[in-house]
């Protein structure tokens, strides 16, 4: 499906990336592409889109080089961040976004665009440029679930949204999934909110690929451990609380290891993704 080979880049000397080796083979998943501010999510979902094109290594599509492809970039749509600001088909109204998304993307489906602004009740001869933070966001998620790329690539979708307005694109998300599969690939900070929704976990952290696995197979290896010190180096973090001692490892465990813990008074708890990828980024 998508492979990226070896990607680096930088601006001026500012080193983002340095040969990223990504390959998701799966075409039909939730990727979650986690990390802290400024470390390069946004650089490389838009140098999959070609929006970024200086820079070393290679994306290839079903082993076809997508770079300069336009044949290849039709099956891949990028939306949200600040992609508006120098997109004059952005300053205009909704209904002629729509109307170029339309000629754009043959898979593009106007019907349920259109049903999904009218339920967060925006208006279609409004002018996206005069928006808000959160409605913008949303008119860019619509056109990004509408038209149904195979590799859908949505930046920042919870940018500005309440909880009611993240809680409804997720719906609508997750719906559209499941009768259109696809690769969807998304980066957020409320790592918490997505954790349910994702098949697939990316961090990104000092340039290179820190985890990149399965969900399932995240949450086998993130624990916490309590009351029994371990002194090697599979811990990514320590706090200690009076006498309790908890500890962070990212590693899974055997039955007979987690049994070993309990019966000498320890305690091995599963932890969710947040808590996983703030130990992991801190360190």
């Amino acid at each position: 499906m998508l492979e990226l080979k070896n990607i680096t880049k930088k601006y001026g000397k500012h080193l983002v990336l340095d040969g990223v080796n990504l390959n998701f083979q799966n075409p039909e998943g939730v990727y979650g592409i986690l990390g802290r501010n400024g470390v390069g999510k946004t650089t490389l979902m838009k140098i999959i889109f070609n929006m970024i094109p200086n820079y070393h290594g290679e994306i290839t599509v079903n082993g076809v080089p997508a770079k300069d492809n336009g044949e290849i970039l039709k099956d891949i749509v990028y939306v949200g961040g600040e992609i508006y600001k120098n997109n004059v088909l952005f300053q205009g109204k909704i209904k002629d976004i729509f109307k170029a998304y339309s000629n754009m993307y043959e898979s593009f489906d106007r019907e349920i665009a259109e049903m999904m602004l009218e339920s967060y009740g925006i208006n279609l001869k409004n002018k996206f440029n005069k928006l808000s933070t959160g409605n913008r966001t949303l008119v860019q998620n619509t056109i990004g679930l509408a038209t149904r790329a195979p590799i859908t690539i949505l930046d920042e979708p919870t940018n500005g949204l309440d909880s009611v307005n993240r809680q409804n694109f997720f719906r609508f998300m997750m719906e559209d999934y499941e009768k259109h599969p696809r690769l969807f690939m998304l980066s957020t900070h409320l790592i918490q909110e997505v954790e349910n929704y994702l098949t697939n976990v990316v961090i990104l952290k000092n340039t290179k690929v820190l985890v990149d696995e399965t969900l399932e197979e995240v949450q086998k290896k993130a624990h916490m451990i309590s009351n029994y010190p371990l002194e090697n180096n599979r811990v990514i973090s320590e706090s200690t609380f009076g006498t309790r001692v908890d500890q962070i490892i990212y590693e899974e465990l055997t039955n007979d290891e987690i049994n070993k813990i309990k019966a000498s008074g320890g305690e091995v708890q599963s932890l969710d993704l947040q808590s996983l990828f703030n130990a992991l980024v801190e360190k």
